[in-house]
């Protein structure tokens, strides 16, 4: 592309060294430049086009492998291992007693299976391998989905296959719309319950993700987890045109947050239709080292159009 401005300049070398420093390199200038190709001036002039997808690229938020296994860390930590302790402790009086907790903790633990949301090729059972490595926990502590229960002889409703079972954790990177969530809890999660509750056997079943939308959030706590909860639960100014977009701080004077939407939700439309603006309008301006949330706008990982569309994050569709 030419005729750069100072102000498109800026934005590229700041993509450049976020590229360079935080994206694993992934981007290179070339595939900028053939992802720009893809704006072709349907609603505003190629360049006005190509300067407001450098605008949205230089807000994209990319996590790689390094920054995911930090916060799979985190999530374990912060979600899973300080509230039991803190439970056991208050079980038990207020004890302080290290030995004691800690004992009951790794009880506790091993009465618990970690599954990944979705089926085993799905980026949930992706992330427990790293989850598994960072958090140092045994192989035996995980489980795909159907190894939780098993067939009962001579009655309908199957068995829990896990002795001793107490705790279910499921794990994910983004919650969005909640509607995956939700739906799963009608499929799958419905099952379990029925088992647990043929048995006379309380089992609580969780949903921890890196990410969430607080709506997201609301609609998968109508399910049927006892806890839903994330990492990070993304605010409205995380969503690229809401009315506190963090995109405001940014753009230059003649740069208009509804142009940026106007743009991104035609060629969105062209790649994902009905989706312009990510899975049920999510927004979102962020990827990971395993993958890209549909949630995320399309324009920047839509690659199934062959030809006539250059993505320039790639996402790994379910077939």
């Amino acid at each position: 592309m030419t005729g750069h401005n100072s102000f498109e300049d800026d934005l590229l070398d700041r993509i450049m060294i976020l590229s360079e420093g935080v994206w694993e390199n992934r981007i290179h200038r070339p595939d900028i430049e053939a992802w720009l190709a893809n704006f072709s001036g349907d609603v505003f002039s190629v360049q006005r086009e190509r300067i407001f997808a450098i605008v949205l690229l230089a807000h994209f938020t990319y996590f790689g492998d390094r920054e995911l296994r930090v916060m799979l860390r985190s999530l374990y930590r912060d979600l899973f291992r300080y509230p039991l302790i803190q439970s056991i402790r208050t079980d038990r009086g207020g004890t302080t007693d290290a030995n004691d907790v800690n004992a009951a903790f790794q009880l506790a633990r091993a009465r618990t299976r970690f599954l990944g949301m979705g089926n085993p090729s799905e980026s949930g059972a992706h992330l427990l391998y790293y989850f598994r490595q960072e958090n140092r926990l045994p192989k035996n502590l995980f489980v795909h989905q159907h190894e939780v229960l098993r067939a009962a002889p001579r009655q309908d409703v199957p068995a829990i296959d896990i002795p001793d079972l107490d705790r279910l954790i499921f794990i994910d990177d983004v919650l969005g719309s909640g509607k995956q969530a939700l739906e799963y809890s009608e499929k799958i999660l419905s099952k379990y319950r029925e088992a647990a509750n043929h048995e006379g056997r309380d089992l609580s079943i969780h949903y921890y993700v890196l990410f969430a939308k607080q709506g997201g959030l609301d609609v998968a706590r109508n399910g049927l987890f006892d806890e839903v909860n994330a990492v990070h639960i993304l605010d409205e100014s995380e969503s690229a045109f809401s009315g506190t977009s963090r995109l405001l701080a940014n753009l230059a004077n003649d740069i208009s947050l509804d142009d940026l939407e106007t743009f991104a939700r035609h060629y969105g439309e062209k790649v994902l239709t009905g989706h312009g603006l990510g899975y049920r309008n999510g927004q979102m301006l962020l990827g990971f080292h395993h993958n890209i949330p549909n949630n995320t706008l399309p324009i920047f990982w839509m690659d199934e159009l062959g030809p006539h569309w250059q993505a320039l994050f790639p996402r790994y569709q379910k077939v």
